[in-house]
C-alpha cells in the first residue's frame, strides 16, 4: 500500500509516500481500505520526531480517517455492526495516511448516510478531542458560557458546534478578522465569534458579567494569562494544543482566589478501552446531530493523496478554515 514513510532520526520532516506492506488486522480489529484521511498538527510533530504514537500502534503518521471494512479480524462478529463493505470513519493511534488501516472496532463510527466519506475523514479526532475536553474533562453543563480558542481551525470549529449542541452559550475565538468572518458565514448556531482583543468584552456580555465557565483552549501561547482572567469563581481551562507557544507568563493569585481548576489534556496517549468508552459517548450523542446537519464537518479544501506534501505544508503555514482532507489515489511512490 501507498503510505506517509514513519519517521526516521535526521530525516527532513517532509512527508513523503512510500509502498509499504499492508497492515493485518489482530484480534478486534478490521482492516479498513482508506479513501480519505485528514491532516492534524500531531501530524506535523510526528514528522519531526517530537510525537511519536504510543507503544504498540502504526509507525504511519495519521490520526484519523474513512472509507469501507476490506477485512474483518479475529472475535468481530460477522453478523454485527462492523460488517466488509460498512463505510466508517475512525480516531486512530497512527496508521492514518495510508490506503489500509488496521483499527480497533471500539474507534470506528458508522459514518450517517448524508455524509460523503470526505467530510467523515474531517470529523473523527476534532469530534474526539471536543468531547473528551468539554465534557469529560471540562464538565461543561448546560447553560455555560464557553470559550473555545483556535476557533476557525479544524478541532476549534467542531469543538464550538459541540459546546453549542450541548447547551453551551459559545465565545468562538481566533486571530484572524477574515477567517473568523468566513466562520460566522457558515452559520453554525454559534452565540458569538470574537477576535483576541474583544475577548473580554464579549464573554462579559453573554454571562452577564459573571465570567466564562469553561476555557478550551487549543492554542496557548502569550495570551495564556488573559483567557485564565476570563474564568469566573470555580471555572475551567482545559488546555488541548499549544500551537501558539508553549512558554506563557500566569499570574497565579487568580487561581487561587477564584479557585480555578486549570486542565492538561492529550487523547492520544490514552488507552484503546478508554478511547473506546469516549467514541461510544460521542456516538450516542454526535452521530444523530451529524445525521441531521446540526453538527457539520469544516473542510477548508480537498487535495489528493499525491499532494500529501502540499497538504502539510499549507497547514505549517496557518490560515486553515477547519480541516484539510487527503483523498487517496493510485499514485507511485516518491523517491528521496
Amino acid at each position: 500500500m501507498l503510505a506517509v514513510a514513519p519517521y526516521l532520526p535526521g530525516s527532513d520532516g517532509v512527508p513523503r509516500l512510500v509502498d509499504l506492506p499492508d497492515p493485518i488486522p489482530a484480534a478486534g480489529e478490521v482492516l479498513v481500505a482508506v479513501a480519505t484521511t485528514a491532516l492534524n498538527h500531531a501530524d506535523l510533530l510526528q514528522l519531526k520526531g517530537t510525537y511519536p504514537p504510543p507503544p504498540g500502534e502504526s509507525e504511519v503518521p495519521g490520526l484519523e480517517l474513512a472509507g469501507t471494512i476490506a477485512a474483518l479480524g479475529s472475535g468481530v462478529d460477522a453478523h454485527g455492526p462492523w460488517q466488509v463493505g460498512t463505510r466508517v470513519m475512525a480516531l486512530v493511534a497512527g496508521g492514518g495516511h495510508g490506503e489500509r488501516a488496521a483499527v480497533p472496532v471500539g474507534q470506528l463510527m458508522a459514518v450517517p448516510e448524508n455524509l460523503t466519506l470526505l467530510e467523515a475523514a474531517a470529523i473523527p479526532e476534532a469530534a474526539l478531542t471536543s468531547w473528551t475536553n468539554l465534557v469529560v474533562e471540562g464538565k461543561l453543563h448546560p447553560g455555560a458560557t464557553v470559550v473555545v480558542t483556535g476557533a476557525t481551525g479544524g478541532m476549534g470549529s467542531f469543538a464550538a458546534q459541540l459546546a453549542r449542541e450541548l447547551g453551551g452559550r459559545v465565545v468562538a475565538v481566533g486571530r484572524d478578522p477574515e477567517r473568523l468572518a468566513r466562520l460566522r458565514a457558515l452559520e453554525l448556531g454559534i452565540d458569538t465569534v470574537s477576535i483576541d482583543d474583544q475577548l473580554a468584552g464579549a464573554v462579559r456580555e453573554l454571562s452577564g458579567g459573571q465570567g466564562a465557565d469553561l476555557v478550551l483552549d487549543f492554542v496557548a501561547g502569550p495570551r495564556f494569562g488573559e483567557r485564565v482572567n476570563l474564568l469566573r469563581q470555580k471555572g475551567r481551562l482545559v488546555l488541548v494544543g499549544l500551537t501558539a507557544g508553549s512558554s506563557v507568563q500566569l499570574d497565579l493569585r487568580a487561581v487561587l482566589s477564584r479557585r480555578l481548576r486549570l486542565v492538561g489534556s492529550t487523547l492520544r496517549p490514552r488507552s484503546r478501552a478508554e478511547k473506546a468508552h469516549l467514541v461510544a459517548g460521542f456516538a450516542d450523542f454526535g452521530l444523530p446531530r451529524l445525521a441531521d446537519g446540526r453538527l457539520r464537518a469544516v473542510v477548508d479544501r480537498v487535495l489528493p493523496f499525491a499532494q500529501v506534501a502540499e497538504g502539510y505544508a499549507a497547514l505549517a503555514a496557518g490560515g486553515v478554515l477547519g480541516k484539510i482532507v487527503l483523498e487517496m489515489r493510485a499514485t507511485p511512490p516518491t523517491t528521496g
